[in-house]
C-alpha cells in the first residue's frame, strides 16, 4: 500500500505553515522584550535581515538506523521489538528542520520513515511462514516546539512538545484525527563532565474518530464472526540511560526502556496495560572533528530484558546535521 503523494504534501504544507506561525510568534515576544527593545535604538549599528537570520538559524538534520542480524536468530532476519517477532532487516530514517529562535527555544518539523530487506520470516509467536515485511512507508509528520530547560541543583530538565498530523498509513486506515506528543529528559548533574546519566520518558496521545470500532459479522470473510477493535489512544514510555565519553571523537551509550499503552475505551482513565517488552541497548559512537556535517556514527546491539539470544540484534547508526 503506498500514500498518495498529494495527501503528504498538502499534510507536509500545513505541519510547515504551522511551525512559520509558531516562529513568528516567538520571534514577536522576543522583539518585546526590554533587551530587544534596547537594541532596536542602536539603529546606527548594522542588522541583518529576518530571512538572513532565519537562514543561519536553521539547520537540516538526518538520522538513519540500520537494524541487522540475530546472535542467535537465522542469517537474514533480524528482531523487530515493535513487531515482537523476528523479520527482515530493516532501515529506519528520520529527518528534521529545526531552527534555533534563541538559545532556548526552537521549533521545526519532521518525519520518519522506514524499508526492509527481504520478503518473508517463520514467525515466533505461531510458527507459521508469513509475510512480515516491514512496509516501506512514511510515518506520520510532526511539527515540534522545543521549550527552554529548566535547571536544578540536581540536573536539567529537557521538553519538547509536538502536533502529529495522520499521514501515515496506518493512522489513515484507523480513523486517526491527530496527536500529541511530550517528549522530557532529566540529565543528572554529575562531578565529571566524562559521564552522562538521568531518565528519558514520552508521553504520546492519539485522538481517533471512534475509540472502538465494531465490525459485522461476514466482514473478514463469509461466516466470520462480528467483533470489535480497540484503538492504541496512548503510549507511555519510560527508561535510564547512561554514556561515558573516552575523548572528543568516542564514546559509550546505554539505556533502557519500559512501555505501557491505553486501548479503547481505557484512554483518559488510570488502567493502563504492558505494551512492548522491556529492552536495553549498548553502543559505541565516533565523533568525527573534520566532518562537521557528521553527527555521528557508531555501533550497537539491543535485546529483550528477558534475554534469548535470538531477540539480540545488532545494528548501525548515523547522524547529520546541515
Amino acid at each position: 500500500m503506498k500514500l498518495k503523494k498529494q495527501t503528504i504534501t498538502s499534510q507536509l504544507l500545513i505541519l510547515l505553515l504551522a511551525a512559520g506561525v509558531m516562529i513568528f510568534m516567538l520571534q514577536l515576544a522576543q522583539a518585546q522584550s526590554p533587551s530587544n527593545q534596547a537594541q532596536v535604538l542602536q539603529t546606527e549599528m548594522p542588522q541583518k535581515s529576518l530571512g538572513r537570520r532565519i537562514m543561519q538559524d536553521t539547520s537540516l538534520n538526518y538520522y538513519t538506523q540500520f537494524l541487522g542480524p540475530t546472535v542467535g536468530g537465522p542469517s537474514g532476519e533480524t528482531y523487530n521489538v515493535f513487531q515482537e517477532a523476528r523479520a527482515p532487516y530493516q532501515n529506519f530514517h528520520a529527518a528534521n528542520i529545526r531552527y534555533q529562535i534563541n538559545p532556548s527555544w526552537a521549533a521545526g518539523v519532521s518525519l520518519a520513515a522506514s524499508n526492509a530487506y527481504g520478503d518473508t520470516v517463520t514467525s515466533q509467536q505461531n510458527g507459521l511462514s508469513n509475510n512480515t515485511k516491514v512496509r516501506d512507508e512514511f510515518y506520520n509528520a510532526r511539527a515540534f516546539v522545543q521549550l527552554p530547560s529548566f535547571k536544578t541543583k540536581a540536573g536539567i530538565l529537557f521538553t519538547t512538545v509536538s502536533y502529529e498530523a495522520p499521514t501515515g498509513v496506518v493512522a489513515r486506515d484507523t480513523g486517526m484525527q491527530y496527536g500529541g506528543v511530550l517528549t522530557q529528559s532529566f540529565a543528572v548533574s554529575l562531578p565529571s563532565v566524562k559521564w552522562t546519566t538521568g531518565i528519558a520518558w514520552q508521553y504520546y496521545r492519539a485522538v481517533f474518530n471512534k475509540n472502538v470500532v465494531s465490525y459485522p459479522k461476514d466482514h473478514l470473510f463469509p461466516g466470520s464472526f462480528a467483533y470489535s477493535e480497540a484503538r492504541q489512544t496512548t503510549i507511555f514510555n519510560a527508561g535510564p540511560y547512561l554514556g561515558y565519553r573516552f575523548n572528543d571523537k568516542w564514546g559509550m551509550n546505554s539505556s533502557m526502556t519500559f512501555d505501557w499503552d491505553q486501548r479503547g475505551n481505557q484512554a483518559d482513565t488510570r488502567s493502563f496495560n504492558n505494551n512492548l517488552p522491556d529492552r536495553a541497548r549498548v553502543g559505541i559512537s565516533y565523533y568525527p572533528t573534520t566532518f562537521k556535517q557528521i553527527t555521528n556514527v557508531g555501533i550497537f546491539t539491543q535485546a529483550l530484558v528477558k534475554y534469548t539470544t535470538d531477540t539480540q540484534a545488532l545494528g548501525a547508526e548515523m547522524a547529520l546535521k546541515f
